[in-house]
């Protein structure tokens, strides 16, 4: 019990602000920064009818506790990340994202938490960004009816092995 609320007093000192997920001791660390919040702008997804190799998916993410502000993208140029096929870095390595329309539909972001530190965290979380979508002859472009986007890191995994 005290060392639980001890735990959580070292988690909150860190942050600034209360965490949606639990931190484990053996990685606690008050010189850190843990990723709690984070925005999403100008979300931009665009899905081709013919060519699915001209599908685009874009966004600015930024997290003002981390000081981490980066551009996302996935297009036929990009590769995936190492640990997941279906997960896309940003111009920052720390950041990546997975964008889906099935399953557990939105945007899940990951960051990598207090990078240099080991063993090695990420942060992730999940927006359903509310879409306005246009169709034309040759695809379909979706946009985000408000921007930014708001959301909340709420959960705090082992970083696999292959990532970043």
């Amino acid at each position: 019990m005290h060392a639980t609320t001890l735990f959580s007093l070292l988690a909150v000192s860190a942050t600034s602000q209360a965490l949606k997920y639990a931190i484990p001791s053996r990685v606690a660390n008050t010189n850190c920064t843990y990723p709690a919040n984070f925005t999403v702008s100008n979300f931009t997804d665009y899905t081709d009818r013919v060519d699915n190799t001209k599908n685009i998916t874009s966004f600015y993410f930024a997290d003002a506790g981390t000081g981490i502000n980066t551009f996302c993208s996935r297009n036929s140029t990009s590769k995936s990340t190492a640990a997941n096929a279906n997960e896309w870095p940003c111009d920052n390595a720390d950041v990546s994202f997975i964008y889906q329309t099935t399953g557990i539909a939105g945007l899940t972001v990951i960051e990598l938490a207090c990078p240099g530190i080991t063993p090695r965290f990420e942060a992730s979380g999940l927006v359903t960004p509310d879409l306005a979508c246009t169709n034309s002859t040759s695809g379909t472009t979706c946009t985000t009816k408000q921007s930014p986007v708001q959301g909340e890191f709420n959960s705090f995994e082992p970083a696999p092995p292959t990532s970043r």
